[in-house]
Order: structure tokens, then sequence, then C-alpha cells
């Protein structure tokens, strides 16, 4: 059993020193989102959840290029009303990204930032008014957003900060009227890393 534990510790602490000589890596996680909505005429915020998986080309030990392809969704209502009445609005987004690693040791902070194509669907809003209750319901929507990144790789895994932002998402309700609205996110989330393809 001690020998096992040694194998498994020298193991990771070979993927950890290594990882930055690899070529590829390709990533897989999730975590938590804090999102808000301004310009519909209600501001909106939420928690809710985020996914994502990516692969990276590393150009240098500092330097890596790649795409993701991710996730996340969020109960959206002002804070003056009910979140029961309001459906979780989902995000999906498709980006280019890099990424900047200030050192080579085993603990690499990084700057990363991403820019790609954002696909929103609103939630449904349940408005209860007693003479007329109305459900709105509205379009997915399909813009450009941005991503600046704030991490730490420590080799098979990472912990990141990312900023969405999503503008201009032009929206139309059942009631035919459009809006153009503007989704911020901000991601906190963890990535399991394989490195591999030697340098």
């Amino acid at each position: 059993m001690k020998k096992l534990a040694i194998i498994l510790f020298l193991s990771f602490l070979g993927i950890t020193t290594y990882a930055q000589d690899k070529l590829v890596t390709v990533g897989f996680g999730g975590g938590i989102s804090n999102v808000s909505e301004k310009g519909s005429g209600l501001d909106m915020n939420g928690l809710g959840g985020n996914y994502h998986v990516l692969a990276l080309f590393n150009i240098t030990p500092k330097l890596s290029v790649g795409a993701e392809y991710g996730g996340s969704y969020a109960v959206l209502a002002p804070e003056n009303l009910d979140k029961a009445n309001f459906e979780a609005t989902k995000f999906k987004h498709f980006s280019g990204k890099v990424l900047y690693h200030f050192s080579e040791s085993r603990i690499r902070p990084y700057l990363g930032f991403g820019v790609g194509s954002y696909s929103v669907t609103p939630g449904k809003m349940n408005i209860q008014n007693s003479n007329n209750p109305i459900v709105l319901t509205f379009n997915k929507s399909t813009t450009v957003g941005y991503a600046p990144e704030f991490g730490v790789n420590f080799g098979w895994f990472s912990l990141a900060a990312i900023y969405h932002i999503v503008p201009d998402v032009k929206v139309y309700n059942n009631e035919y009227e459009k809006v153009n609205v503007n989704y911020n996110s901000l991601e906190f989330r963890t990535t399991f890393n394989i490195n591999f393809a030697q340098r």
C-alpha cells in the first residue's frame, strides 16, 4: 500500500512538473456563474452553473492557443420579484482563446482572452397580473462575445475566473417586441487537464 502511494505521488509530481513541456492540453470542468442582464427594462441577475471542454496547443511553455466549447445557466430575475416565476436563461459558446503563462514552474499564473459565438436562450417569464397573467417566451439569439480570463495552472488542473461579455443580444418575445440586451457572466471554475505529446 505504501509503495502504491509513493508511485502515485511521484506520478503526480511528474505530471505537474512537466505539464508545460507537452504540446497538447485537453481539459474539461465546470463551476459557478454570477450572471446579469441589462437592457430589457428589468435589470436582472442570478447565480447558476457552468461547464466547458477545451483543447490547447502549447506553442511555447508560456503561450497557448486553442478553442473552447462551454455553456452556463442561471435563473435571472429582478431583486423585487419572485424567481419562481422565471425559468433559467441558457448560454452556449464556441470560442477561440489564447493563454499567456507568467512562468514555467509547477504553479503558473496566466492571463487569457477568448472571442467567439455566443448563443443565448432567455428563460420564460410569468408576469403575475390579477387581470391578465402573461407568460413571455423569447427567441434564441446568437452574437459575438468576449471573455478575459485570469487563472492558475497546477499541471493536471487549473483554477480560473472568467468574465464573459455578451453585448447587443437581439431578443424578441411572443408579444413581438424587440429589445437589445447585454449579458455579463462572472465564472469561477475548475478545469481538469490531460497533457500529452512530448515537445
